[in-house]
């Protein structure tokens, strides 16, 4: 009975195992810059900050200015100024007013297919 439940535990571990690498490989979300499309991941800090990592290995941090909804100023890395718009169904767009950069983020990743 032991061995038993040791087996089950290692195939439990096993497939949870899976199940996560699985979900970071599905975690790649349908985002553009300037409208052409390109995937990214982003995740969200305690204080605001959002950081955008590209499929190409680019990524820039954008750090909160002013909190605001649906719009929030950050500055990314660069000392660039973005004006973050949350959208009804909770995508973001990234809108640079400087140089007219503008970058689409979705909520939710692609599902997989």
């Amino acid at each position: 009975m032991g061995s038993a439940l040791c087996a089950l535990a290692l195939l439990m571990t096993g497939l949870a195992s899976a199940g996560s690498q699985g979900a970071r490989a599905d975690g790649w979300k349908a985002c553009a810059f300037n409208d052409q499309p390109l995937l990214c991941r982003d995740s969200h800090g305690a204080d605001g900050s959002v950081r955008i990592v590209w499929q190409d290995g680019k990524a820039m941090t954008y750090r909160l200015v002013k909190e605001g909804f649906p719009l929030s100023t950050l500055r990314d890395s660069l000392g660039g100024i973005w004006e973050r718009e949350v959208l009804v169904q909770g995508n973001a767009v990234f809108t640079n007013r400087a140089n007219g950069n503008r970058i689409f983020v979705p909520l939710r990743p692609e599902s997989s297919r």
